[in-house]
C-alpha cells in the first residue's frame, strides 16, 4: 500500500468517526435547546442577559414554571435562533466528514463547505445578540404579566460572539487556501 493510499484510508477512517461525533453534537444542541425551553424555563434565570434583570425568587421561578406551551414554543424558537449558526456550522462540518469518509477530502466542495462554516461563525456576531434581546424582551414581558417585574429589552455583545466571529474569519481564510490547494491538485491531475 502506497503512502497516498494509506493517507486516504486514514482520512476515510477519521471522516467516518468525525461524522458520528458531529451529528451527536447537533443532537445534543437540539436536545439542550428543547429541554431548556420546553421543560426547564427556570434555567433561564442563569442567562447572563436575564440574571441582572430578574430576581431568582420563588415567585419568579413559579411564574416561569407555569409558562403555557405556546410561550414555551416561542422560547424554543428564540433559543433556536441563537443556536442556528452553530447548527449550520456543524451540519457543514458533517458534510466535510462525509467527503473525507468517501475519500474526497480535497474535492472542490471542501472550500465551499469551509466558507459556509466561516460565514456561520461570523453570523453569531449578529444572531446571538439579537436572540438575547428577544429573550430578555420575551421573558420580562411574560413575567410582568404575573409578577411585579418591569419589562425590559437589552442588547449586549459578548466577547464570546467576537471570538466566534474571529474564528469564522480564520475559517474563511482557510477556505481561500483550500480553494488554491484544490485548484493545484486539479492541475496536477490534469498533467498526470
Amino acid at each position: 500500500m502506497s503512502a497516498v493510499d494509506e493517507g486516504l484510508a486514514v482520512m476515510a477512517r477519521v471522516g467516518r468517526r468525525a461524522r458520528w461525533v458531529i451529528w451527536g453534537c447537533v443532537a445534543l444542541l437540539c436536545v439542550l435547546v428543547g429541554l431548556v425551553s420546553l421543560e426547564l424555563p427556570t434555567f433561564l434565570l442563569n442567562h447572563p442577559q436575564i440574571a441582572p434583570l430578574v430576581p431568582g425568587s420563588a415567585e419568579v421561578r413559579a411564574a416561569l414554571a407555569a409558562m403555557p406551551l405556546t410561550a414555551r414554543g416561542l422560547l424554543f424558537v428564540i433559543l433556536l435562533i441563537s443556536a442556528a449558526p452553530f447548527l449550520w456550522a456543524l451540519v457543514e462540518a458533517a458534510q466535510i466528514a462525509r467527503l473525507m469518509a468517501a475519500g474526497q477530502g480535497f474535492s472542490p466542495a471542501l472550500p465551499r463547505r469551509l466558507r459556509r462554516i466561516g460565514w456561520a461563525l461570523v453570523l453569531t456576531l449578529v444572531s446571538r445578540p439579537l436572540a438575547g434581546m428577544g429573550l430578555t424582551a420575551f421573558v420580562t414581558y411574560h413575567l410582568s404579566q404575573s409578577v411585579a417585574i418591569p419589562r425590559a429589552t437589552t442588547l449586549s455583545f459578548s466577547s464570546d460572539d467576537l471570538g466566534f466571529a474571529l474564528i469564522g474569519i480564520a475559517v474563511l481564510a482557510l477556505a481561500a487556501i483550500a480553494r488554491s490547494i484544490v485548484a493545484l491538485a486539479d492541475d496536477a491531475r490534469g498533467i498526470v
